[in-house]
C-alpha cells in the first residue's frame, strides 16, 4: 500500500508538471516530532485552485471537470491516498500556490 501512495503522488505531480519540469522528492525526519519521518513530493505545476482546495480529498473530485479537460483521470486517486495514509496510522497534507505548483506531504510514525 505504501508504494501506491507513492505512485499516487508521483503520477499527480508528473501530470500536472510541465514537460521536462523536475519532480522533487525528499525524505527527513520530522522537525517537529522527532519519532515520524515526512516524505514529500513537489512539482512545478499549476497549483490548486482555491475553490478547489476544500474538496481535494472527496472522492470523484476534480478541479477541471469539463468535458474539454487537458488531464485525464477518474478524481479517485488522492481520495484513496488519503485513506492508505490515516490506515496506515499517517497523515496526508500539501501546500499550493496557483502558477508556482504543489507540495503533498504523508508523514508516517515511525516504530521501533
Amino acid at each position: 500500500r505504501f508504494l501506491q501512495i507513492l505512485s499516487n503522488l508521483l503520477s499527480n505531480a508528473i501530470k500536472f508538471s510541465p514537460d521536462s519540469a523536475e519532480v522533487h522528492v525528499d525524505l527527513a525526519l520530522s522537525q517537529q516530532h522527532p519519532h515520524e519521518i515526512t516524505i514529500s513530493i513537489t512539482d512545478k505545476g499549476p497549483g490548486i485552485p482555491t475553490e478547489f482546495k476544500k474538496r481535494i480529498f472527496q472522492k470523484f473530485s476534480q478541479a477541471d471537470s469539463s468535458d474539454t479537460r487537458k488531464k485525464g483521470g477518474t478524481g479517485l486517486g488522492l481520495s484513496i491516498t488519503r485513506e492508505l495514509v490515516e490506515h496506515m496510522g499517517g497523515k496526508i497534507a500539501y501546500t499550493s500556490a496557483v502558477s508556482q505548483g504543489s507540495c503533498f506531504y504523508v508523514t508516517f510514525p515511525l516504530h521501533s
